[in-house]
């Protein structure tokens, strides 16, 4: 199966074949003490019955076979992928040695699809957000689909329109719409997570949309934007690419990698040929436990519980338990969540702070 735009094969047009990558690598630390090393959040059944890489997997299953689906991981985690995804081929699943952030993983996985077709696209997705709806998701993928095969040296980004002040995402500034696409623009700039202030601002204007990580180009155009804006990592990636042992090059190279996002490493030094399409689907990344409101049914108090927990006077709060039994009282606003790992507790407001605890016990 393939979908998408067409691209010149001699004589003819045919549609280039289209790989979807699966960014597992995270760790999700901001979900402590229930994510862990051993067990990351992609791999937590958080929202329903189903793990976050499972629900990623089922959604791009709706547009593509399993042949064209990759989950990239760190190695310690292979048997995770394999146990909640027994359908994907062993070949698809991209072990790093150790996790170098976005810009290495989305160069490993490059090399794979060269391999299968030089003239592929990539879809780059997160394995661990948050989306209900995957008929619309797909109907946005099919709109970036489209607009690559008008242009195929352009990046593609889906933007989620702000419905609130978000200090935990990245934001795009938007210029001008693109007259061939309703509901797609060009990209002036990615900024950064925001303070609470600037947050307000962003969520308001118009002009700014949350950045989902989610990214469409063809394969060799992202190549050539890691040779030119990331020329040392490119060339590791070259030397893996070459090797005879690939899995002591993986190594040896990978150790030599600057842990770096592809937004901070490419996509924010290219003038002009970064394009946003607007996705109009339901979206929260889960970056932190307060997230949890926003997805998942709350008591009559606006409290959100998870596991064998006993209330009393609390309210607006996050209570989960992961197999111990969890009891609160006089609590407002606050998150509580225990684990055979941890027991954590903090305010609401403070939940994106929880990944700096951890780095403490690191």
């Amino acid at each position: 199966m393939t979908t998408g735009g067409a691209t010149g094969r001699g004589d003819k047009f045919v549609a280039p074949p289209v790989f979807a990558v699966v960014l597992a690598g995270g760790r999700g630390e901001r979900f402590w003490p229930v994510s862990t090393e051993a067990q990351p959040k992609a791999f937590l059944r958080v929202v329903g019955s189903e793990s976050l890489l499972q629900a990623t997997v089922r959604r791009v299953r709706l547009l593509l076979p399993w042949s064209q689906i990759a989950v990239v991981v760190e190695k310690k985690q292979a048997d995770l992928v394999r146990e909640q995804l027994p359908e994907l081929p062993a070949a698809n699943i991209l072990l790093e040695p150790q996790g170098k952030d976005t810009a290495a993983a989305i160069g490993l996985a490059s090399l794979h699809i060269e391999r299968l077709d030089p003239e592929a696209i990539m879809i780059v997705l997160p394995a661990d957000h948050y989306v209900p709806d995957g008929e619309a998701f797909v109907a946005v993928l099919r709109r970036a689909l489209d607009l690559l095969a008008l242009q195929p040296d352009w990046v593609v980004v889906c933007g989620i329109p702000p419905t609130r002040p978000e200090t935990g995402y990245g934001y795009l500034e938007i210029s001008e719409p693109l007259a061939s696409s309703p509901g797609a623009f060009r990209v002036r700039r990615f900024l950064e997570k925001p303070d609470r202030q600037s947050a307000e601002r962003l969520a308001t204007d118009g002009c700014h949309y949350w950045n989902s990580g989610i990214f469409l180009w063809r394969n060799v155009a992202i190549q050539n934007l890691l040779a030119q804006h990331m020329g040392e990592v490119w060339a590791g990636l070259c030397r893996i690419r070459e090797a005879r042992g690939v899995q002591e090059a993986l190594v040896r190279e990978y150790r030599t990698f600057k842990k770096q996002s592809v937004d901070y490493g490419v996509l924010e030094r290219m003038e002009g040929r970064v394009v946003m399409v607007r996705a109009d689907f339901a979206w929260d990344d889960l970056g932190a436990w307060d997230a949890l409101a926003r997805v998942l049914p709350v008591d009559d108090d606006g409290n959100v519980i998870v596991g064998e927990v006993q209330l009393l006077d609390t309210t607006q709060s996050v209570i989960v338990s992961d197999g111990l039994r969890v009891a609160t009282v006089g609590l407002s606003e606050m998150i509580v969540v225990a684990s055979k790992d941890g027991v954590l507790v903090c305010p609401k407001g403070r939940a994106q702070e929880v990944r700096r605890l951890v780095g403490k016990f690191r």
